[in-house]
């Protein structure tokens, strides 16, 4: 009775605190080595934010698509290789933490908690236009990079997956001066 009493108690307290906090750790680790890859990939193909739009007349633009792909393959394959650098990383959360309770939560023995690539890492690119005045249209090019690691203890395990929506390029592209318009209420 006492076992399944204790089961049933980690089942609806502890673990949910545990995933949640350890969900946050794991995130939080993600986006800085998403950061970092990106920061260096732009860095190691010496980019600017220039090199990704170019305007190829009155009113047409290019974009450098050959660019853009050779970012997001090197931002996909970089950032894969450091994931798996992760392989087993240890996080330390103090028992307290997974009470759910602020009171309790740097109270306790640590119980391991370790990360683990599962090696889905993707990058592609997404383009966006809207109106960014009279006879003005804002282009936009962003970055979207999606992760997949998983948390794991010895009586758990949960997949987190992190997105994230970098901008490349924000220009505004200017048309010509109207000689009036008018101003709909």
């Amino acid at each position: 009775m006492f076992i399944l009493t204790a089961t049933l108690c980690y089942n609806r307290f502890v673990l949910p605190s545990a995933i949640a906090v350890s969900r946050k750790y794991a995130v939080d680790r993600i986006n800085r080595e998403i950061s970092h890859t990106v920061d260096e990939c732009i860095t190691q193909l010496d980019i600017d934010t220039d090199d990704f739009i170019k305007e190829a007349g009155e009113d047409r633009v290019n974009i450098n698509s050959l660019l853009i792909n050779r970012l997001c393959s090197e931002t996909a394959a970089s950032l894969s290789e450091r994931l798996s650098n992760l392989k087993n990383e240890r996080i330390e959360l103090p028992v307290g933490i997974f009470s759910g309770i602020g009171l309790f939560s740097n109270i306790g023995v640590s119980v391991p908690v370790y990360l683990q690539s599962i090696g889905e890492v993707t990058a592609d690119y997404d383009t966006e236009m809207r109106s960014g005045g009279i006879n003005q249209v804002a282009y936009m090019v962003w970055l979207n990079v999606e992760c997949r690691i998983e948390i794991v203890n010895p009586l758990w395990k949960k997949e987190v997956v992190v997105k994230r929506k970098i901008m490349l390029s924000d220009t505004i592209l200017k048309g010509g001066i109207p000689d009036g318009y008018i101003i709909e209420r």
